[in-house]
């Protein structure tokens, strides 16, 4: 008993005597519970969506107040003509495109049926089924109050409503694979990255090999791309693999161009991997690097879009996420696979997720220099 006694001890005092750790240990629960508890939610609210409204009425009209002053929908705004509505699809802007055709209110005045047509972008097909499911739920609430009085008995007997006709975009078949998969296989990636990149210093560090190299002709640059590039290439050519292997298992098919596509994931990859070196130069051995690259992965995943759609956070955490890298692989790879969206459509995605790349590489290497100074 008093031998494990002296190891408690021992083991407690090598817990303080590592402050860092110490701090760690304490505020990555805190920070974590915060975040996440305000991030996490399943409901579906702030559906981006427009309106064309070429009824013109004030039956109309009083039809899409019901579904602006409504929280699950976000109307960005109103379009003049089907085609301005189907681009705003296309275009990523919005996910659900109402069409109010000119005999609307005509019809439901005459028999108390109208009908309306809902253009969906069905890439999160469980998002698109409940924002459809709200959207009939007013339609049927709204029908009776827009119906005429004359009408209504006549409407209730026969059970006519607004009847909302629906196209889903993108993902027709609403496969929940479709939509997930691709986000696995960038989780997967993430979490090799990081944990390669974090490892990669640290552990020449504690072999004590890390010397041995800083007396060699290399340069501190060439000593960081000689240990990053080979985790580089290795990373996507297992990446590549992997996601023909889910196209293979699942039946996914890529919709985009071969060359979007690598090029986000070398992006990607080479912010992923500058994260990773960061987390090493913080780290004094693997224990600790593996800590702290945990605790970046966790942020990472949950305040990608991957789980909880980013328009559904509050608007502190959807300003967290914009310097979130995961975030925009994400969407890129849901958006090339699924939709073919070209890269000019991308370039809110691409420019970012080069900067952060930059940004992040550049400090990382910058940190290690010190370091060895």
């Amino acid at each position: 008993m008093r031998r494990i006694t002296a190891m408690i001890r021992k083991e407690f005092h090598q817990i303080r005597s590592d402050k860092f750790m110490l701090r760690f240990l304490i505020a990555a629960p805190i920070f974590q519970l915060i975040i996440l508890g305000y991030s996490l939610t399943m409901e579906t609210e702030h559906v981006k969506t427009v309106i064309c409204d070429l009824d013109r009425t004030s039956i109309s009209r009083q039809f899409t107040e019901e579904i602006s002053n409504n929280d699950r929908f976000d109307v960005i705004g109103t379009v003049g003509s089907y085609y301005d509505m189907e681009t705003d699809i296309r275009r990523w802007n919005v996910v659900i495109g109402i069409y109010i055709p000119p005999d609307f209110s005509r019809n439901l005045g005459k028999n108390g049926r109208g009908d309306i047509l809902a253009l969906l972008d069905s890439v999160n097909g469980n998002q698109a089924l409940t924002a459809f499911g709200y959207l009939k739920q007013i339609a049927a609430e709204s029908a009776l109050q827009l119906a005429p009085v004359h009408v209504q008995e006549e409407y209730l007997s026969k059970g006519g409503n607004v009847i909302i006709n629906t196209h889903y975009w993108y993902n027709p078949e609403l496969r929940n694979q479709a939509y997930m998969v691709p986000g696995i296989v960038v989780l997967i990636i993430t979490i090799i990255t990081l944990m390669l990149g974090s490892m990669s210093i640290v552990k020449e560090k504690e072999a004590g090999t890390l010397e041995q190299l800083m007396v060699t002709p290399l340069g501190k640059i060439e000593l960081i791309l000689g240990k990053q590039i080979p985790f580089l290439i290795y990373s996507f050519i297992e990446l590549i693999i992997i996601l023909k292997l889910a196209e293979f298992i699942f039946k996914i098919h890529l919709a985009g161009s071969l060359f979007s596509l690598y090029l986000i994931i070398f992006l990607y990859l080479f912010t992923s991997l500058g994260l990773g070196l960061f987390v090493s130069t913080l780290a004094k051995t693997q224990q600790q690097a593996l800590f702290i690259a945990w605790f970046f992965m966790v942020f990472m995943i949950m305040l990608s879009g991957f789980f909880i759609p980013i328009e559904n956070m509050p608007r502190a955490l959807k300003l967290i996420t914009l310097i979130n890298p995961l975030r925009y692989m994400m969407t890129s790879v849901r958006e090339i696979y699924l939709k073919a969206t070209p890269l000019v459509f991308l370039s809110d995605q691409i420019l970012p997720l080069f900067l952060l790349g930059t940004g992040i590489f550049t400090a990382s290497v910058i940190k290690f220099r010190k370091k060895l100074s």
